[in-house]
């Protein structure tokens, strides 16, 4: 059965300085939208001036906004946060790469930013 992470997602987003601030909306589990694959995820997060604390998330991967009307994207795998994304300085191309590795990565990796370490296979990396 595949975990609900949403609730999870948004204590950790409460416990975020700046997400934590958002007030129009007020930052809710109800801001987190689901993807239904990597290409969804990465027109919605390129598609840039999203509000505070707005989330869009991907299997056990969640991305945050932290900035109002920005592009910088709290990045959250299952319970543990431990980057921050600027989809437009990154390009569609290693946003991709990176989302594919944060999926392979493990918890650890992720937290130690060493996420894009682990080894891609060939199909996985174009």
């Amino acid at each position: 059965m595949k975990k609900d992470w949403k609730k999870v997602w948004y204590q950790v987003g409460m416990d975020n300085p700046w997400i934590s601030e958002a007030y129009d909306p007020e930052f809710s589990v109800d801001m987190l939208a689901e993807c239904k694959d990597h290409e969804d995820l990465w027109e919605n997060l390129s598609h840039g001036n999203w509000c505070l604390g707005q989330g869009f998330h991907l299997g056990e991967i969640c991305f945050i906004n932290q900035i109002d009307g920005g592009d910088e994207w709290l990045v959250i795998k299952q319970n543990q946060p431990f980057e921050s994304f600027t989809v437009s300085a990154m390009g569609k191309e290693k946003f991709l790469y990176n989302l594919k590795c944060i999926e392979k990565a493990t918890l650890e990796q992720c937290r130690r930013l060493e996420y894009t370490d682990v080894e891609l296979e060939e199909e996985e990396a174009v």
